[in-house]
């Protein structure tokens, strides 16, 4: 239709164009134009029909490629995979894409005139307005990067970059998410703090193993020495005393070696946790009992006040460890003929409270502090030279906390201390941490 209208008009044109150049020749010359001349002026005017159409076709053709270039810009523009933000000196949205909006969560029509602030956290506020401040004052390229404000209160961090446009009354603003950036730096600086921490209990493992192993093995090398060079002129006694000093010093490398083991398997995730309904009174005897020898040489009383019907659901080999760790240090830090003693209650919540109470040398609130943090482990002598890394009570802590109870300790110094321990009575899995 198109084709046939041009066509058709260009013909009125030239007819039109005709009879104006002919009255025009007619008039000039006064006579009748020529036959031959007539012919000449159609050929012209043919031609420039000709012409007429091609520019024609050239209109068309570079109107129909701005209207494509046109609708590639506004498709570029739109749904590009980063937000295009149009911004006022004093911040407002002028005009924003499709993809500025999603990040923003609010319909354009909403975001139009609205501030870009309003949208940036209360903490990264102050960097957008001196990113905003620094585009129009120095009219170069800037960048920064921020938080905006989301739906469901979870910081979207992004990175702007912004440049001043036109008269300079507006700017041009990228707006690119790099919130999965930013969380794969939070984590691998998580991964870093865990390193950090793995390293500290590390070197206070080589720290514990060079200073309270080189103790009694010293000991025992020089007993040994002793044995092979003087036993054919040492009496009966002094072959016991030393065999006794053998024993003593075998049972604490035994100690610090098995502590070190079993935190060595926890930490690998080797010990198997298997609770059990298991007689309280059952585990502490047991408990007791592979101490008698300690507490038999500084003449001390263990007494219990533990029910006989109290039943603790619980890993019977966690459970004991912690027992015999929290009784070994009350022995330790007792004097000689000094009372330790054991109890047991039901408290709120179906939990088990357990307490191993000393009256021996106790602890200042510094020493407390530290007890149960690998970095702040500070071994000390019992009272009569016994030595202690302070491995086992973190032992007691992860195996209290795997169990799904918690454990604390009150002490004055001078008076004594009570180790305290909670076990619920039905075990939870999900209370439990390790």
């Amino acid at each position: 239709m198109k084709s046939t209208s041009n066509k058709s008009d260009s013909a009125i044109f030239l007819r039109q164009t005709a009879e104006e150049l002919l009255k025009k020749r007619q008039a000039k010359s006064g006579s009748e134009i020529s036959e031959p001349d007539v012919f000449k002026l159609i050929h012209e005017l043919e031609v420039h029909q000709i012409e007429l159409e091609m520019q024609n076709e050239e209109l068309m053709l570079t109107r129909s490629a701005a209207i494509n270039s046109g609708e590639k810009y506004f498709q570029l523009y739109d749904f590009a995979p980063v937000g295009y933000f149009t911004l006022s000196r004093e911040g407002k949205i002028i005009e924003l894409n499709l993809c500025g909006s999603q990040m923003l969560e609010k319909e354009r029509s909403y975001l139009e005139n609205s501030y870009f602030a309003s949208f940036v956290s209360v903490d990264t506020k102050p960097i957008f307005n001196l990113f905003l401040s620094k585009i129009f004052n120095s009219n170069s390229k800037e960048s920064c990067e921020l938080s905006l404000l989301k739906k469901n209160n979870v910081p979207m961090y992004a990175h702007l970059t912004g440049m001043v446009t036109g008269n300079g009354e507006q700017c041009l603003v990228n707006v690119i998410d790099i919130t999965k950036r930013r969380q794969a730096e939070m984590e691998i600086n998580f991964k870093n703090e865990e390193l950090i921490k793995v390293n500290a209990e590390k070197d206070k493992f080589f720290s514990i193993m060079a200073h309270d192993l080189r103790g009694p093995l010293s000991s025992f090398l020089c007993l040994t020495k002793m044995f092979a060079e003087q036993m054919p002129v040492m009496k009966k006694k002094e072959i016991q005393e030393i065999a006794n000093s053998l024993k003593e010093s075998a049972a604490r490398v035994f100690h610090l070696i098995e502590n070190l083991l079993e935190w060595s398997r926890m930490k690998r995730g080797l010990i198997e946790f298997k609770p059990q309904s298991i007689p309280l009174i059952d585990i502490i005897n047991k408990s007791i009992e592979s101490l008698s020898d300690q507490a038999d040489q500084k003449n001390q009383e263990i007494q219990l006040q533990v029910p006989e019907n109290m039943i603790v659901n619980v890993d019977f080999t966690m459970l004991e460890s912690t027992l015999r760790n929290l009784l070994s240090n009350a022995m330790k830090f007792s004097f000689r003929g000094g009372k330790i003693l054991i109890s047991a209650k039901g408290i709120q919540d179906n939990f088990i409270e357990i307490d191993i109470t000393d009256n021996g040398i106790g602890m200042n609130s510094m020493l407390m502090s530290n007890l149960f943090q690998i970095n702040g482990q500070k071994g000390r002598n019992g009272t009569e030279g016994e030595p202690s890394t302070g491995l086992g009570l973190l032992l007691c802590k992860e195996f209290v906390e795997k169990n799904g109870g918690k454990i604390q300790v009150e002490s004055v110094e001078g008076k004594g201390s009570t180790f305290s321990f909670t076990l619920p009575k039905n075990f939870n899995p999900d209370s439990a941490s390790f």
